[in-house]
This record gives structure tokens, C-alpha cells and sequence, in this order.
């Protein structure tokens, strides 16, 4: 005899909003994952893309005094250039900062100042994040492997969870208020 299971018994320790949440943060990432690695980054939109950090880039570098010139997302000086590829662009990280805000059980209409200020911010300090790697580059080239695999691409991934909780913070203190 087969016995029909209530939320509480299925799911113990209320964890049905987790499920929930992976599920649809699983749903969100894994068709962006393969549109984004199998399409996007290999088109013109991305490469124009690369060119703008690689241009605001240069002026954030030319307002420090540095001379630097722009070439398609390369950025020259000197003594010093990088070039800005695939990995450098904060794309993914500001994926999973909105995949987890749209998986979030709260209000959809809670979730869009999230969206917008949460990329712009992660957006512009993957613009800090090259400028900061071009010094590194030209005062201490030893180390810049280590601050740009070791240090900035794990730190992006946790500014996006940071960010995410502090979004859920807020927006779940502000759902409550508009319940109230």
C-alpha cells in the first residue's frame, strides 16, 4: 500500500525551497552555460564586448597618467600590455549573480534593482580587476599569474555570492515589509 507523503515528510527540515531554488538556478545556468561557451563568445557582440573593457580599460589607465593606447581589446603601453580574452569579462560571474537572484523565491518585481545594480557593479569592477592586472603586469610581472588565475577569478565568484546574499538580505527584509 502506497502512502501519499505531505511537503513536510517529502521534504524534512523545510528544505522544498532549496530544491526549488537549485533546480531553477540549474535551469538557468545550464542552457546560458552552453549558449554562452558553444555560441556567444565566439561572435562579434562578444569580441565589441572585449573592446569596451579594453577601451574604458585604457581611459581609466590614461586618467592615471600611463599613455596607454587601445587596439581592438588590447591594451598597450610603454613597457606593459595585456590583452582582454575570453575568462576577463565578468560575464559569467554576473550570470550566476542574476541566475541566483531569478531562482530566489521572492517577488519578481524585488528582483530587478537586484539584477540591474548587482551586474553593474560586478561589471564595473571587472573593470578595476584590469586595471589593477596592467600594474601588476608592469611592477611585479612575477606575480601576475597568481593575481589573475589565483586571486581575481575566485574573488569574482565570491563578489557574485556576496552579493547575492546581500541582495537576498534585503529584498527578503523588504518582501516582509510589503506583506506587513
Amino acid at each position: 500500500m502506497q502512502t501519499t507523503l505531505d511537503d513536510a515528510q517529502r521534504y524534512p527540515l523545510g528544505k522544498r525551497p532549496v530544491f526549488t531554488f537549485v533546480v531553477t538556478f540549474a535551469v538557468i545556468m545550464v542552457p546560458f552555460t552552453v549558449f554562452f561557451f558553444g555560441y556567444f563568445s565566439a561572435t562579434g557582440p562578444f569580441e565589441t564586448y572585449l573592446n569596451w573593457n579594453a577601451i574604458v580599460s585604457g581611459w581609466l589607465l590614461n586618467l592615471f597618467g600611463e599613455g596607454v593606447r587601445v587596439s581592438g581589446a588590447g591594451v598597450m603601453g610603454q613597457n606593459c600590455s595585456l590583452q582582454i580574452k575570453h575568462g576577463c569579462d565578468a560575464i559569467f560571474p554576473s550570470a550566476l549573480f542574476v541566475a541566483a537572484v531569478l531562482a530566489s523565491p521572492l517577488r519578481f518585481r524585488l528582483k530587478i534593482p537586484g539584477i540591474l545594480v548587482g551586474t553593474v557593479v560586478l561589471l564595473s569592477i571587472n573593470l578595476v580587476r584590469i586595471v589593477s592586472l596592467y600594474y601588476v603586469r608592469l611592477y611585479i610581472p612575477e606575480w601576475f599569474h597568481i593575481m589573475h588565475v589565483d586571486v581575481w577569478q575566485p574573488a569574482f565568484i565570491i563578489l557574485a555570492l556576496l552579493f547575492w546574499i546581500i541582495w537576498a538580505l534585503r529584498a527578503t527584509r523588504r518582501q516582509v515589509e510589503l506583506a506587513s
